[in-house]
């Protein structure tokens, strides 16, 4: 897939990693994980972005959640994170795997990484972090992502926002109300977006789908960052006519614009899990490999 040449002004620098999917018993992607780390920390950027599936199973296994948070320690720069479905699990409603949104489940996030939605006021700029797997939950913290959401674009005072989000907001077309877990759902999609175009989000940058990809809706740009950990090089090429492959985003805010950069440095493996999802649904039920991890940071 061919790098796009969106380099912007120098300006404020966000890097933006996705589904590193660590755990200490199902290791498979960790040593892409440690060479993210140097090569974020050898950009020295202003922030890092985790947009979500930090972990391998989260909502079943907690020790996951535990080792990715002292994975996360090891970059140098501040970070913010925002939840994944393999993290938290998903809406009840919209659940492929199983793992339906619970009080626990959000606890244990809390426990380990903090809120599951923030903002940021940097450069002039607005940044916000949103859990998506809240999206069609009929929870309580729905309303008040929502209301969240709209206050803090109400309140911006001109400042321009970048949206963070797991899922992305749709895959091709805003209107197909097919069921999907690869987006959020449709019954939220229509208000979800229009509360972003009247109020001042220039861009919108996900994950969750393991490929970059690059998109606009009336006026906004949307970006999907590539996963760390493992790619589906069929279905990709299929629907893209391109080759996933592992990697980050790297942002630039300037004045008024948000521009972006895809980076796939040499040193991240690009594992194609395409045939053990295809047969098992979910990566999730890959054979256990246990590591004794070496040199551990402490919090």
């Amino acid at each position: 897939m061919a790098e796009p040449q969106c380099k912007g002004e120098a300006g404020y620098r966000i890097i933006q990693v996705s589904d590193t999917h660590l755990s200490a018993t199902h290791a498979y992607f960790l040593d892409n994980s440690r060479a993210l780390v140097d090569e974020v920390d050898a950009r020295a950027p202003d922030l890092v972005v985790h947009s979500g599936d930090v972990s391998f199973n989260g909502p079943v296994v907690e020790p996951d959640l535990a080792f990715a948070r002292t994975e996360m320690s090891r970059f140098a720069t501040p970070w913010r994170i925002i939840p994944g479905n393999h993290d938290i699990g998903e809406a009840p409603r919209h659940s492929r795997l199983d793992q339906p949104l619970t009080d626990a489940r959000i606890a244990t996030w809390r426990r380990h990484f903090g809120d599951t939605w923030w903002l940021e006021d940097r450069a002039g700029w607005r940044i916000v972090g949103l859990d998506t797997s809240l999206f069609g939950s009929d929870r309580s913290e729905e309303r008040h992502q929502r209301t969240f959401l709209q206050d803090s674009l109400a309140e911006r005072p001109d400042r321009p926002v970048l949206v963070f989000m797991h899922m992305p907001p749709f895959v091709d077309d805003p209107h197909d109300a097919a069921p999907t877990t690869s987006a959020i759902p449709f019954e939220t999609r229509e208000a979800f977006l229009a509360t972003c175009r009247d109020g001042g989000v220039r861009a919108i940058a996900c994950g969750h789908l393991h490929v970059y990809r690059r998109m606009s809706w009336q006026g906004i740009e949307i970006v999907w960052s590539p996963g760390t950990s493992f790619v589906h090089i069929a279905r990709w090429q299929k629907h893209f006519g391109g080759f996933a492959r592992s990697g980050f985003i790297e942002w630039t805010l300037g004045e008024t614009s948000a521009t972006h950069r895809l980076i796939e440095p040499p040193r991240l493996v690009t594992h194609d899990m395409g045939l053990w999802s295809d047969a098992y649904g979910t990566v999730t039920k890959l054979p256990p490999t246990r590591i004794t991890p070496n040199d551990t940071p402490k919090d």
